[in-house]
């Protein structure tokens, strides 16, 4: 993954406060060439090191739930226990930790007994996991998730039992 420089950060900085802005209007803000610009954005999104995504503000989908799920984890199984968190579907992101905790996940749960599916049947399949704490965000102030994951027409379809895609 590519280390972002100074002249990386600004353009980041610059799309994160309006993602549809032009190349040639970031180039004008920050003092340097189109050419730079649409060069180091071309690196910066193959490397990994920058996606651009629309996001959508948590609290416009009221029946969302936003949890924080905290593990304690035996040991070893440290990591391994994060990569198999992070690749259920609900997982928005893990952390491993210091403190009382080992493991974070935020999850997002677009309804009740989502969440708690999640949390009585998904981490129970996961070896190495000794205890769980899920705190349940009641409102969030300027919560953006990307809107791939709030809008995903084919887990809406299958979570109203609908296999056709929304149809």
């Amino acid at each position: 993954m590519r280390t972002l420089d100074a002249s990386d950060m600004r353009i980041a900085y610059e799309l994160g406060k309006d993602g549809r802005v032009s190349n040639r209007e970031i180039a004008r803000r920050i003092g340097v060439s189109e050419g730079s610009v649409r060069q180091r954005l071309g690196r910066m999104i193959r490397s990994g090191a920058l996606r651009v995504v629309a996001q959508a503000n948590l609290e416009c989908v009221p029946d969302s739930f936003l949890a924080v799920v905290s593990l304690k984890i035996d040991g070893r199984e440290l990591t391994e226990c994060a990569r198999r968190v992070e690749a259920l579907p609900a997982v928005l992101t893990t952390m491993i930790v210091t403190g009382r905790h080992d493991l974070i996940a935020i999850v997002l749960a677009p309804s009740r007994q989502t969440l708690v599916d999640f949390v009585t049947n998904d981490l129970s399949v996961i070896p190495g996991i000794r205890d769980s704490e899920t705190t349940v965000v009641l409102r969030g102030f300027g919560q953006w998730i990307e809107a791939e994951r709030l809008f995903d027409p084919a887990r809406t379809a299958q979570e109203s039992g609908n296999t056709e895609g929304g149809r």
